[in-house]
């Protein structure tokens, strides 16, 4: 069973307005927030632990693409 990925989306202004809420929406319910400017997409505010686990699987997968280049 996979789990049900949470996100929001609001535009910077707004979240600029609520940035407590929006930080604590990650940090305790594992909420992701998708900031928009100007009908593009802009960045993501997700919780640590999800930021550090993308970085570790983005040196393993670059790791692996390295050795691969050397074969």
């Amino acid at each position: 069973m996979t789990a049900t990925r949470i996100e929001r989306r609001t535009k910077i202004a707004k979240a600029r307005n609520v940035l407590g809420e929006v930080i604590s929406r990650s940090r305790y319910a594992g909420e992701a927030t998708i900031l928009v400017n100007r009908r593009k997409e802009a960045a993501v505010i997700v919780p640590y632990d999800f930021y550090e686990r993308a970085i570790e699987a983005l040196g393993e997968t670059r790791e692996l693409v390295e050795s691969e280049d050397d074969d």
